[in-house]
C-alpha cells in the first residue's frame, strides 16, 4: 500500500523528527511510504534521503501559492497513493489535494495544541478536516483542544502517542558530575518554549554554581541574548544553536528544564527522560501525560517565575541526593514502556489498515 506523506518541511523539531522515525519503522513489506516536502527541504532532508525512500522536495513563495499548490496535485497524482497522511502545515494544503485527486484514505496528526493559531488558519483546518477518515492526536490534551477547535465529533480523532528510538537516546550511565551544575533544554528559541522565564528565574539563583545551555534557533534569539546581557549572565547562559548529537548535548546535562506556556507531549522530554536526566517542566498539558509530579519529575506552574525559581533551588540545595536522581530513572523507564516507536508504529499500521478496509 502506498503512503504519501505530506509535510510543508524537515525542520528540526519533535514534530519532524518523529514522522521520519515512523516512516523508518515501516513494515515496508506491506508500505510503500513517499515523502512530500511542498515548503523546502530542511534540517533532517538529508537523515530522510538515507532512508531510500522516494523524496519529493517543492518550493512554497508564499503563505497561500497556488502555483505551489499545483505542484503539489501533481505529486500525489503521481504517486496515486492508497493513503495521504498529513501534518503541521501540511493539514490544510495535504487533505485539500488529496480530497481533490479523490484518494481513499486521508488522515492526519495534530502535534500540538494549537494556542497561537490565527483565525484563518483555524477555519482552514476545520473545513478540511472534514475530508480526513481519521484525525490522530499526539496526547490526550490535543485530542480535547482538536475536537473543541474544529468541532469534530469525538469518534473522529483518536489518540496515539509520539514516540521515538528507544536505544537512541537511552543513557545507562550517567557522567559523574562536576562542582558545577549543567541546566539545560532543548527547543525552537520561541514564546511557546518561554526560555526567558528560565533565564529570569536563574538570575534569581545567581550564588549558585551553574551553567545554562539552550540548544535551538528561533525568532527570539536576538531578544533572549539581549536580556541575557542584561541580567549579567553571558558567561552562564549560553545560546548554543541547532544540535545535531542531542544525545551527547542531554549526556553532559545535570537537569533538563522545559518552561513550556502549551505543549502537545514533547518530544524532547522523551528524549531527556531516556538520558536519564532529572526533568522541570511547567504544569501544562501534554507535559502531565509524560512527567508525574514528585514521581517521574518535578512541575511548576506555568509562567510563575517564583514557582520556578523555588523549586530550581530545591533541586540545587539536592541535586547529588538519591531523590532527584530517582526521579530521572523512574522518568526513563516509564518512557521506554510507554514511548518505543517501534510499537507506535504498529498503532499507525494498524489504522491505516481498518481505515482502507472500511
Amino acid at each position: 500500500m502506498k503512503i504519501a506523506y505530506i509535510v510543508p518541511a524537515l525542520d528540526a523539531g519533535g514534530a519532524e523528527r518523529f514522522i521520519l522515525d515512523l516512516i523508518k519503522n515501516l513494515d515496508r513489506d506491506s508500505f510503500i511510504p513517499t515523502l512530500i516536502l511542498f515548503s523546502h527541504g530542511g534540517f533532517f532532508l538529508e537523515e530522510a534521503q538515507s532512508l531510500g525512500i522516494e523524496i519529493i522536495v517543492l518550493k512554497k513563495n508564499f503563505l497561500f501559492d497556488p502555483i505551489n499548490f499545483v505542484k503539489l496535485c501533481w505529486a500525489v497524482r503521481k504517486i496515486n497513493p492508497d493513503i495521504v497522511h498529513t501534518q503541521l502545515g501540511g493539514d490544510f494544503y495535504g487533505r485539500l489535494a488529496a480530497k481533490i485527486l479523490g484518494v481513499s484514505v486521508i488522515v492526519s496528526t495534530e502535534q500540538n495544541v494549537q494556542r497561537d493559531e490565527s483565525w484563518l488558519m483555524k477555519n482552514l483546518k476545520r473545513w478540511t478536516a472534514s475530508f480526513a477518515n481519521m484525525i490522530i492526536a499526539i496526547s490526550e490534551a490535543v485530542k480535547i483542544d482538536v475536537v473543541k477547535r474544529y468541532h469534530l465529533p469525538e469518534n473522529k480523532v483518536t489518540l496515539i502517542h509520539n514516540g521515538l528510538e528507544i536505544e537512541k537516546f537511552l543513557v545507562l550511565n550517567k557522567k559523574t558530575m562536576s562542582d558545577r551544575v549543567i541546566i539545560g533544554s532543548v527547543g525552537r528559541l520561541t514564546k511557546q518554549k518561554n526560555y526567558q522565564l528560565l533565564i529570569e528565574a536563574l538570575a534569581q539563583l545567581k550564588d549558585y554554581n551553574w551553567e545554562c545551555r539552550l540548544a535551538g534557533e528561533g525568532e527570539l534569539r536576538l531578544e533572549l541574548e539581549q536580556r541575557i546581557k542584561e541580567l549579567k549572565l553571558t558567561d552562564r547562559v549560553k545560546l548554543l544553536g541547532l544540535k545535531r548529537d542531542v544525545k551527547g548535548f542531554l549526556s553532559d546535562l545535570d537537569l533538563f528544564v522545559l518552561p513550556s506556556l502549551w505543549e502537545g507531549l514533547g518530544i524532547v522530554l522523551l528524549e531527556a527522560g531516556l538520558a536519564g536526566l532529572p526533568v522541570l517542566a511547567s504544569r501544562v498539558d501534554g507535559i502531565c501525560e509524560v512527567v508525574k509530579d514528585g514521581q517521574t519529575g518535578i512541575l511548576f506552574n506555568s509562567g510563575d517565575k517564583m514557582d520556578l525559581v523555588l523549586k530550581l533551588k530545591n533541586i540545587l540545595d539536592n541535586i547529588t541526593q538519591p531523590g532527584i536522581k530517582a526521579l530521572g530513572k523512574s522518568l526513563q523507564a516509564s518512557i521506554q514502556e510507554r514511548f518505543d516507536i517501534r510499537d507506535i508504529t504498529r498503532q499507525y499500521e494498524d489504522l491505516y489498515l481498518n481505515l482502507l478496509k472500511k
